[in-house]
């Protein structure tokens, strides 16, 4: 009997120590790929240029996000019921892998197109689609008759799942299934708070300001706020794109649907994102805190803002890496960087890490075994940079 009570006590601790695992399946947001200018006032979203979208076609049907390191389905499966959809996923077999899934909001808003919309994507890698909406794999907070879907109009929100056509409504909610090209890291925590009351999220390396703005206020002087805000010795501080803003919601809470780390008690908070609808440019991007769903509101109405900026940088304008040079002759890969990196690794299309080499040097020569796509990742001390590569038979 002590032995399994014994037994009972590990396993009871082991249950809790896998609840709290976080799995960073993101390894940067990427941002959300609008460049045109709508105002002179400093800080709108174009004005920042951080982890550009950037696609690798593997195959005919699977695109590799190469910011975040999620590979996907080129072509949405089409409609179906968001149960059909969980079968599908889970039975999927795509490019011989069988560990497909649904994506997280997240995930799934990380590669809309805020440029762009009816299908918000880059279509130079993914196939265009008649889809109103795509199915994720989470239902809305204390409500499983509705589950988070994005939208052809570039937006994410909760939606009932009798809404589609195969269930009986008139929308069209798309699947598209997602699987992790690497194994993610696992986080012991989402959230770090700093000295000077700010909170690193560990997911996204976000770091948010201690608080929002005290008073409602336009889009115009939202982005005013953020760009003379400082906290901690930082002066980038900046009005988040709404795929950052977007990040800060918490599918495990409501009103407000940001986790209570951030200490905010007010409820059906509207805050702006510097993201303008680019096909109404008199309007804006925005989250609702009560659920946490996107939308957009003329930039004159008065909302809140929180800044943010990017806690793995000195300044949050123009990201830099180390500058790589990478050339491919037959089988032989040759990197070469303007200054030493600490580290690189090689993973191939599964994901699993088969070559390692730590030493600070601006060069590396490595034989690859048989032809097949690759992942070369670059740690420089600083940040890591990912690089598909392709070695042709």
């Amino acid at each position: 009997m002590k032995i399994f009570i014994h037994i009972l006590i590990i396993a009871v601790l082991l249950i809790e120590i896998q609840a709290q695992e976080i799995r960073k399946t993101i390894k940067e947001l990427p941002d959300t790929g609008q460049t045109l200018g709508y105002t002179n006032t400093p800080g709108e979203d174009a004005d920042y240029s951080i982890n550009v979208p950037s696609y690798t076609i593997i195959n005919s049907g699977i695109v590799l996000d190469n910011v975040t390191g999620l590979q996907w389905q080129k072509a949405d499966a089409g409609e179906m019921t968001h149960e059909q959809a969980i079968i599908y996923a889970d039975t999927c077999t795509l490019g011989g892998f069988t560990d497909w899934r649904l994506p997280s909001p997240l995930e799934a808003y990380s590669i809309t197109i805020l440029s762009k919309n009816k299908p918000p994507l880059d279509l130079s890698a993914f196939a265009t689609s008649t889809a109103e909406y795509w199915w994720t794999n989470l239902p809305q907070y204390n409500d499983a008759t509705k589950v988070w879907v994005t939208n052809a109009g570039g937006g994410i929100g909760n939606h009932l799942k009798k809404e589609t056509i195969s269930a009986g409504g008139t929308k069209k909610i798309h699947t598209r299934v997602v699987r992790d090209a690497i194994t993610p890291e696992v986080l012991v925590q989402a959230y770090v708070r700093t000295d000077y009351g700010s909170i690193i999220d560990k997911r996204t390396n976000l770091e948010w300001f201690p608080t929002p703005s005290p008073d409602s206020i336009t889009w115009e002087q939202a982005l005013q706020f953020a760009e003379q805000s400082t906290a901690g010795s930082h002066d980038d501080w900046r009005m988040p794109n709404i795929k950052e803003l977007f990040s800060l919601a918490s599918q495990s809470h409501s009103s407000p649907s940001i986790d209570p780390i951030f200490g905010i008690k007010t409820i059906n908070t509207m805050y702006w994102s510097s993201t303008t609808l680019s096909n109404q440019t008199d309007k804006a991007w925005y989250m609702d805190s009560r659920y946490g769903i996107t939308t957009y509101a003329l930039k004159t109405q008065r909302l809140k803002v929180i800044p943010v900026r990017n806690a793995n940088m000195t300044s949050a304008i123009k990201e830099e890496s180390t500058p790589v040079n990478i050339f491919i002759h037959g089988s032989m890969i040759s990197i070469q960087a303007s200054r030493p990196f600490q580290s690189v690794r090689i993973h191939d299309i599964l994901g699993n890490c088969i070559h390692e080499k730590i030493i600070a040097s601006n060069e590396l020569n490595w034989q690859a075994e048989s032809p097949g796509f690759y992942v070369l990742i670059i740690h420089d001390g600083e940040r890591m940079s990912s690089y598909p590569i392709l070695i042709s038979p």
